[in-house]
């Protein structure tokens, strides 16, 4: 089968490799449908050093997907050949502290699709899950859709972890594939003072279209006095999701005091820093997102049942054999590029 590499700082080769095998009775074969590459993808396309960690090259990335059932282990009940589904990608051991005070996203024994060193991922023709990661799809869901659950799964997560009336004014930093995808939960949700940036014009075009109330360019503006202007008493939460720390300083601006700083974007350094003056004084709450927890299922409804329209963030759809262009495309946003996915046949 095929398999796109990643082989060193913005390299792909796309190889021919054995077919997975099926190894523990639970596990089920699956081929790829729709594969989207995510800013996490992205970052050991760009660097070989992610938050401190050497990028283990070469190695197979992805994890945003949608696939087609091709084999089933003895074990694997209620699923069977050719049933479409869409993967949590985060397989838990269920046992350890974390996951019995059900912080399965923190679990110790963590194995994840596509994390270099823990699991293969779905960047290749085909690939092995266990059935309970495995989500069956409604006739009313596309492949492309159900791929798109993954982000908007983040997304709930840390709307989750705000805690947030519908009346807070929050801010957004940062319009990429789940900055969108949170916007849109935040107006499904209510919010009517939604502020976001990006360094993107079509981003920021994206975001209005999403539900922001107000969105600009960090090129272009002053985005922390536009923002304060329009609430001087400051943000009651501000979702940095660039992992920039350009962004990371406007929120500590932005938050008002006794807010909270929604951390989603992954730095790339190992450290990053926080005006602790501000930050102290305005006894500012930072809340970290590790991933999502168990909401892949709750996305996937939303999107079912016509709550929330994702679709048009997939903007630019590749071959396996077009790796390096898909990956350059994304990590440079090349002609307005929001989410970019590998499409199998």
């Amino acid at each position: 089968m095929k398999a796109v590499f990643l082989i060193g700082v913005r390299k792909t080769e796309v190889k021919d490799i054995s077919l997975p095998e099926i190894k523990k009775p639970d596990e089920v074969l699956l081929k790829t449908k729709v594969a989207g590459i995510c800013g996490s993808d992205l970052h050991y396309f760009i660097s070989d050093n992610v938050g401190g960690e050497p990028v283990p090259y070469p190695c197979i990335v992805g994890h945003e997907c949608s696939a087609e059932i091709v084999e089933v282990g003895p074990e694997a009940k209620g699923f069977k050949p050719g049933e479409l589904v869409a993967v949590e990608p985060s397989i838990s051991c269920g046992i350890c502290d974390q996951c019995l005070a059900g912080r399965f996203n923190t679990c110790r024994r963590v194995q994840f699709l596509g994390h270099p060193g823990e699991l293969q991922g779905c960047f290749a023709e085909y690939f092995v899950m266990p059935a309970q990661n495995l989500l069956k799809l409604s006739s009313s869901t596309s492949l492309e859709e159900a791929m798109l659950a993954e982000p908007l799964s983040i997304a709930m997560h840390a709307f989750n972890l705000a805690g947030l009336e519908n009346t807070a004014p929050v801010a957004v930093l940062g319009s990429g594939p789940i900055g969108l995808s949170l916007i849109l939960l935040l107006k499904k949700h209510g919010l009517a003072s939604i502020f976001a940036t990006d360094r993107s014009e079509a981003r920021v075009k994206a975001a209005i279209r999403a539900g922001a109330s107000w969105a600009a360019s960090v090129e272009e503006e002053d985005v922390v006095k536009e923002i304060l202007t329009r609430q001087p008493l400051g943000l009651e939460a501000v979702f940095e999701v660039s992992g920039e720390q350009e962004a990371i300083d406007q929120a500590v601006e932005l938050v008002k005091p006794g807010g909270k700083i929604i951390q989603i974007g992954i730095p790339l350094p190992e450290r990053i820093s926080y005006r602790i003056s501000k930050i102290r004084r305005k006894e500012v709450t930072i809340v970290n997102v590790r991933r999502q927890n168990r909401y892949l299922d709750k996305a996937l409804r939303l999107i079912e049942q016509k709550e929330i329209e994702v679709g048009w963030l997939l903007t630019h759809r590749f071959k396996l054999d077009e790796a390096q262009t898909a990956f350059t495309t994304a990590s440079d946003r090349l002609d307005g590029a929001f989410k970019v996915a590998f499409v199998l046949d």
